[in-house]
């Protein structure tokens, strides 16, 4: 299916839905089956602009990434937390249209930032990040939360096959509870949003979560890695033992094969790692950043 779905793609591909990838337009009556496309070759293979500001010089600046169907603000509560301990924090925007073009957009942030960096990441986030550390000195951890970690030229589905599905994939699917515009890009239906993404999260604040939702291309599931940085770079990993979205096997495969630190939040969602649990995440971030010195 993948291979019927890459030569769909090629033939066919959105200017909008893969961003900077390509510079063709995609008919508009053929986006919504291109979006559904993507769906079902997931389902079928899972058998799932920052703000800163100053620190002291003593301490890595914390730049936190967020992942699909997310956006910035999601770190809110573990940014709150980072300042009052001392620390300078990043939230850069993922645009979610395509890997290459997000990379870039953490590379050109860490450019920007004089010093030492803790790189921290969500979900797909985490799929960025290893990608966009490969070859720097200057990033001197990585912290992972119910995140992807990629090997070289895997993909989001490669890592994926075997594990549990989304559960925004659940029947009937495609799109399951997925929701695209007429751009093919894609939402987690915010009916469904709380018990497939955070379902340890008070209504309103998972309502809030559903709401500031960046559309995502689906692509990015399909894009090989390049280079990552986890093999020199040491890593912690936050296991969410309660996620619905990325299996804790898998998130337990993915730690141990980079060799990271690992603390479970045994009843966290795939949300929860940064919003309930986020007096313990900043915590393993602070012990990455000290012990990274």
């Amino acid at each position: 299916m993948l291979r019927v779905l890459g030569r769909l793609l090629t033939r066919h591909p959105a200017r909008h839905v893969t961003g900077h990838l390509t510079g063709r337009r995609t008919p508009a009556r053929l986006l919504p089956a291109v979006a559904l496309a993507l769906a079902a070759a997931l389902a079928a293979v899972w058998s799932p602009t920052g703000t800163a500001t100053a620190s002291p010089a003593s301490k890595p600046t914390v730049v936190l990434v967020h992942g699909a169907f997310s956006a910035p603000s999601a770190w809110d509560r573990v940014v709150a937390r980072l300042h009052r301990d001392g620390f300078a924090t990043v939230t850069p925007a993922l645009d979610l249209h395509g890997v290459a073009g997000d990379v870039a957009t953490v590379r050109s942030t860490l450019d920007a930032i004089p010093g030492p960096k803790v790189l921290v990441a969500h979900s797909y986030g985490g799929f960025v990040v290893s990608n966009a550390s490969a070859g720097r000195d200057d990033v001197r951890a990585l912290v992972f939360t119910a995140a992807f970690v990629p090997e070289e030229g895997q993909t989001i589905s490669d890592l994926g096959e075997g594990y549990a599905p989304p559960s925004f994939l659940a029947p009937p699917f495609p799109p399951g509870h997925l929701v695209f515009d007429q751009l093919g890009l894609a939402v987690i239906d915010p009916a469904h949003f709380r018990a497939d993404f955070a379902q340890d999260l008070n209504p309103d604040l998972a309502a809030t979560l559903a709401a500031t939702q960046t559309p995502t291309n689906l692509q990015i599931l399909f894009t090989p890695s390049g280079p990552v940085g986890w093999h020199a770079i040491p890593s912690w990993y936050a296991v969410s033992g309660a996620d619905r979205v990325i299996d804790p096997a898998l998130q337990r495969a993915m730690a141990a094969r980079a060799h990271s630190t690992v603390l479970t939040f045994p009843a966290a969602s795939h949300a929860g790692g940064f919003t309930h649990y986020s007096a313990r995440l900043v915590r393993l971030i602070e012990q990455a950043a000290s012990s990274t010195r």
